[in-house]
């Protein structure tokens, strides 16, 4: 193409039915070369074959993303209008509908033609009239010439789908409305042709063969037919006046309005337009007069975006792209998929390490150019493209052919219902669309041919499955027989969810999941359906809106035992959660009930979800996500974000074992800082009270089985603290900790522990000083009387720990043994005495083991429960001498006899400390000093 304002350029404006396209091809064909570029692919194939009729299909193209069909002498290209090649020289240069440059997602693309498009002999712009202005401003030389309509066209006013003039053509703006309104037709007159702008060009031709040929009398479309299809319609019927444009739904203008009208009457046929019923209020008195007239407010401004942006360096990208536009009449365009996707792909560590390659930043742009064919959102799509531009920037630079060939098998299945069909040729459409481009994938022409023959077998499995379901000629015959050719029935939903028909429960519709009641006739089961399911559209777009505005009063976690963790509305489960990138962010997979809701819908919800978690989280569960942020802080320690860390993983609680290395090796001033976190250090487990509490537990059981993607295990009542039997997962999870008979909560065995060592402390405190001035004489006379009845009175070993929290709690004798046991204490003495021991916990001794002492060498000192330091007593004979009992292995040995002399003393020692004066052991020691000398 050739950019130069001295080359003629006309502007051809007008109505439908002017026949401007017819005179596009003319000028085509007049020239010596040329292309046109169209807003769909269905039209472009639609010129192609025409064109094709006159010079022969060596010298005719088609280029459009999923399809190309270039013979190496083609001189006439035509296609899409994003797919067509600026850069190719050629004579003649067409812009159909040109008026689209005010579309929000694809007005760039036919504004940037509209401006840089050129032929060398000659350009022609066909749009409506309403951009006649914008013309005359953007494109100063151009002559613009008006032509008016062929017939005329009127408004017929509202009818009944089943009154609907024959060769009509009934307009619907989704899938879902679009299948409902031709079941029902089918059950008027035996059947109607289904033309959607999803559908491959195959399956459309084989549709609109249908009804050209009288097989069918009606046609049920979306507006996509107001895009120049040329059709034998004589009535067009709206059934809705409003559309989602994918940002919100909104009314249909008067422009879109006649566009999709004039397809009704061709050449000098005149046509007809109306509603079926009155759709959001039918059409205002001027909605009407604009339509017949032709007169449409002009249009004010297209949308612009940089068509050549840098690709020094992503940031650069992105600030070209989003650079405003010079021109009055143009305004920054809204951001794109391919926009989003490249913005979502930003964040991305590895994109951004090589954000300035200009390589890898010029392809990955082009790569963004792949459409979201199966309309999956920005951050799905974002996937794909991310993996396809690792392939285009690595190695060869080409796409894997495994991953395409495994992609490509998965989808060779012609078995399913018109949905999956569907979806399978949306997905195949991605791969026509990358086997088109020999510069990503090696072996581009084998791939090509694959690519669209299963998409040719798949469009014939959907053809025959619309025909299968929409087409039932022997039911048109028993319905006209039977009377029942108006038996339109109104469908109602009440507000307990309960659809009637015509008075008559059919079904309920729980959430957004319609199920038809089974005791319904089976010869009218399919009829209700499809009456219930084109209404419930409104139902469910409603439901949808107070779902994603609502509050979190109607929304609920779902965490019942062997299931997975769900989210609900109203007590109906709309989604599972499933694992993310942390534990306290799971992904949500939406219930498969929505998926039949507009995409913009599934995304509100879905953000919708996120929100409640978070808030959940936040109200039940904060200290799990506090500890999170700590962790991943830069600003905390790293021996507290390690600890941090491995408690996050265990979702807020750990055993004390496990991190005891990682707890010694804190700082004196790191300790409190998990403390202020609210966690609680004690002598088996290291936890947050918080995290205890019950509906923490639910949701804490909830994201760790949906980042296992394990079920819910079984939790323990609500308040229990003691529990012989259960889950060992689901008590794990709630904080009970393993203790002989049973399982005990880990604050309550932290409880007892301090309690055990209030009672250490307390016996290890020393006495009170006795008070000044007091009579000394008391202590004297005491230990007088019991010198006097020769009873030492020496307190028995250890201290005492209270039972009585243990038998609150539930504990019995052996439980409660153990468990202090497991706090390093050991009872000693008589166990009917209680007295108990603190010994520390026990650690691994990593010390070579000792050899055993040699026969007859000292015995080690003993500590005892009051600090002083025992040690065996010397050998001495008793008074009356026991028989000699036989050594252990040695039989007919018996032990040597103790001798009667007492032990030595040791000078090396030093002297035996005496206790204070003012302890209650001083008169004991006394005696036993007198003992001694004696």
């Amino acid at each position: 193409m050739t950019s130069s304002s001295s080359q003629p350029v006309k502007a051809v404006l007008g109505p439908t039915n002017t026949g401007k396209t017819h005179l596009a091809v003319e000028r085509l064909t007049a020239h010596s070369s040329g292309m046109i570029g169209f807003p769909l692919r269905l039209l472009a194939r639609e010129v192609y074959e025409r064109v094709v009729a006159i010079k022969g299909a060596a010298q005719v193209a088609l280029v459009t993303g999923e399809e190309r069909i270039i013979p190496p002498s083609a001189r006439y290209l035509l296609g899409t209008m994003e797919a067509l090649p600026i850069e190719r020289d050629v004579a003649f240069v067409g812009i159909d509908e040109a008026q689209l440059g005010a579309d929000p997602e694809r007005g760039h693309v036919f504004t940037d033609r509209l401006l840089r498009a050129r032929g060398r002999e000659e350009t022609m712009i066909l749009g409506s009239a309403s951009i006649r202005g914008l013309v005359r401003d953007l494109v100063p030389h151009a002559e613009i010439i008006t032509r008016p309509r062929f017939s005329t066209l009127s408004y017929a006013g509202s009818s009944k789908l089943s009154r609907l003039p024959k060769r009509s053509a009934i307009v619907a703006f989704s899938a879902e409305e679009v299948y409902a309104i031709a079941e029902m037709l089918r059950r008027f007159s035996g059947g109607a042709a289904v033309v959607m702008g999803a559908l491959s060009p195959r399956t459309r031709n084989a549709q609109v063969a249908m009804f050209e040929a009288g097989e069918v009398d009606y046609l049920v479309a979306t507006d996509a037919i107001g895009m120049g299809l040329n059709l034998d319609v004589q009535h067009v019927a709206f059934a809705s006046l409003q559309k989602f444009d994918g940002r919100r739904l909104r009314r249909l203008t008067i422009s879109e309005m006649a566009q999709i009208a004039g397809r009704a009457g061709r050449h000098q046929q005149d046509g007809s337009f109306g509603t079926v019923g009155l759709p959001q209020g039918g059409f205002t008195p001027e909605e009407i007069v604009a339509i017949e007239g032709h007169h449409f407010p002009p249009l004010s401004s297209l949308f612009w975006r940089n068509p050549t942006p840098g690709f020094g360096s992503l940031d650069q990208l992105l600030a070209d792209l989003a650079q405003p536009p010079m021109q009055p009449e143009l305004r920054p365009a809204p951001e794109a998929v391919d926009i989003a996707v490249l913005r979502h792909l930003a964040g991305d560590m590895e994109v951004r390490a090589r954000g300035g390659d200009f390589d890898a930043v010029q392809r990955l742009w082009d790569i963004c150019g792949l459409p979201d064919f199966e309309q999956l959102g920005a951050e799905h799509h974002s996937r794909t493209i991310l993996k396809l531009w690792q392939w285009r920037t690595s190695g060869d630079g080409m796409i894997d052919p495994d991953w395409f060939a495994r992609r490509l098998a998965k989808l060779n299945d012609v078995e399913g219902d018109i949905d999956q069909l569907a979806s399978r040729i949306a997905a195949v459409r991605t791969l026509c669309f990358i086997a088109q481009r020999g510069d990503w994938i090696a072996g581009a022409a084998g791939w090509t041919e694959q690519t669209q023959a299963l998409e040719s077998r798949l469009s014939d499995a959907l053809h025959a499955a619309l025909a299968q379901r929409f087409v039932d000629r022997r039911l048109a015959l028993l319905l006209r027989d039977a009377g029942q050719r108006n038996a339109a029935l109104p469908v109602a939903v009440g507000p307990d969810g309960t659809v009637a028909v015509d008075g008559e429960a059919i079904g309920t519709l729980k959430g957004f999941q319609f199920k038809v009641d089974p005791v319904a006739k089976a010869s009218d089961h399919r009829m209700l359906l499809a009456a219930a399911e084109k209404h419930l559209r409104a139902e469910l777009a409603r439901r949808a809106t107070a779902l994603a505005e609502g509050d979190d009063s109607a929304l609920s976690l779902i965490a019942e035992p062997g299931a997975p963790p769900r989210l609900a509305w109203h007590g109906h489960a709309i989604a599972t959660l499933a694992k993310g990138p942390t534990l306290v962010q799971p992904s949500i997979q939406i219930d498969p009930s929505l998926r039949r809701l507009e995409p913009s819908q599934v995304q509100a919800i879905t953000e919708r979800l996120h929100r409640f978690i978070a808030a959940q989280l936040a109200r039940h569960a904060g200290p799990l996500a506090a500890m999170g942020e700590a962790a991943g802080d830069l600003f905390t320690p790293p021996r507290v974000r390690a600890l941090l860390a491995a408690l996050t993983d265990n979702s807020g609680m750990i055993g004390r074992a496990a991190v005891e290395e990682q707890l010694n090796a804190l700082a004196t001033d790191e300790r409190p800082q998990l403390r202020k976190l609210g966690f609680t250090i004690g002598s088996l487990d290291i936890f947050h009270p918080t995290l205890l509490k019950p509906e923490a537990v639910r949701w804490r059981a909830a994201l760790i089985a949906a980042q296992q993607g394990s079920p819910v295990p079984a939790l323990p009542p609500h308040g229990a603290v003691l529990q012989k039997a259960g889950s060992h997962a689901g008590l794990t999870i709630a904080g009970f900790r393993r203790c002989a008979t049973g399982w005990l909560r880990i604050d309550m065995a932290e409880k007892l522990a301090r309690q055990a060592h209030a009672a250490r402390m307390q016996a290890s405190a020393p006495p009170t000083a006795p008070i000044a001035g007091s009579d000394h004489r008391h202590d004297d006379d005491h230990g007088a009387s019991d010198e006097a009845d020769g009873v030492a009175a020496a307190p028995p070993p250890g201290f005492v720990i209270d039972p009585a929290l243990a038998t609150s709690l539930g504990l019995d004798e052996e439980t409660r043994r153990g468990l202090l046991g497991s706090f390093g204490f050991r009872s000693v003495g008589e166990p009917v005495l209680q007295r108990w021991r603190w010994l520390g916990l026990r650690k691994p001794d990593k010390r070579p083991r000792r050899k055993p002492p040699r026969k007859g060498a000292d015995t080690p000192p003993r500590i005892a429960a009051n600090g002083d330091i025992r040690r065996p007593p010397a050998h001495s004979a008793p008074a009356h001498p026991a028989p000699a009992r036989l050594a252990k292995g040695k039989r007919g040995k018996p032990d040597k006899p103790r001798t009667d002399a007492p032990r030595p003393p040791r000078p090396d020692r030093p002297a035996r400390r005496s206790p204070s004066p003012n302890s209650p052991f001083a008169g004991l020691a006394a005696l036993l000093a007198d003992a001694r000398k004696d």
